[in-house]
């Protein structure tokens, strides 16, 4: 059990895999995110569908063991309060061909970082990214990639100045209708 603080609110906190139960927690979790998105970018965003979605992630979340992926759950209280998605990306076979160097190290890919509203800047996420990063150099991850939103006050100065992350490139957008 890990503690953390934030202000006068100290939580705990233990970081473990998924089970049964967790859906109720990691849908409040993905609506609160869809939320938070939706209202910065509403054109990019959405509010996910309610009906179904705890029993959709849940399903997800346990029937994702490849060796090669990690899913980890924050739980305080008896719920899931944040979760955790990361998978490993061994060297491209064709390297040595590439102008990118990364593509010749063992990389690890953070797919989703998702914290219940209730439950951010208490230490939820930085303990899970911690779980993750050494996880992944357990793997032999070198490096450690994700996306966010580039608007994003929350998860940019999160990555950047709290977890060490830094740019280095921007995923561009254009619609073709």
């Amino acid at each position: 059990m890990v503690k953390r603080g934030h202000g006068d609110q100290t939580i705990g906190l233990t970081i473990r895999a998924p089970h049964a139960g967790d859906g109720d927690g990691l849908a409040r979790g993905w609506l609160d995110a869809g939320a938070y998105y939706a209202k910065l970018n509403s054109d990019l965003f959405q509010i996910p569908e309610v009906d179904g979605l705890a029993h959709a992630l849940e399903e997800q979340v346990l029937s994702h063991t490849p060796e090669n992926s990690l899913i980890l759950v924050a739980e305080t209280d008896q719920q899931a309060v944040g979760y955790i998605w990361a998978t490993i990306q061994p060297p491209h076979a064709a390297a040595a061909f590439d102008t990118v160097r990364d593509m010749g190290l063992v990389r690890m890919v953070i797919h989703a970082l998702i914290v219940q509203e209730t439950y951010r800047h208490q230490g939820v996420g930085t303990q899970l990214m911690q779980a993750a990063e050494e996880w992944g150099r357990s793997k032999g991850a070198v490096i450690a990639l994700l996306d966010t939103y580039i608007d994003s006050p929350l998860s940019v100065p999160f990555y950047e100045e709290h977890m060490g992350y830094s740019r280095r490139a921007l995923r561009f957008r254009k619609e073709l209708v």
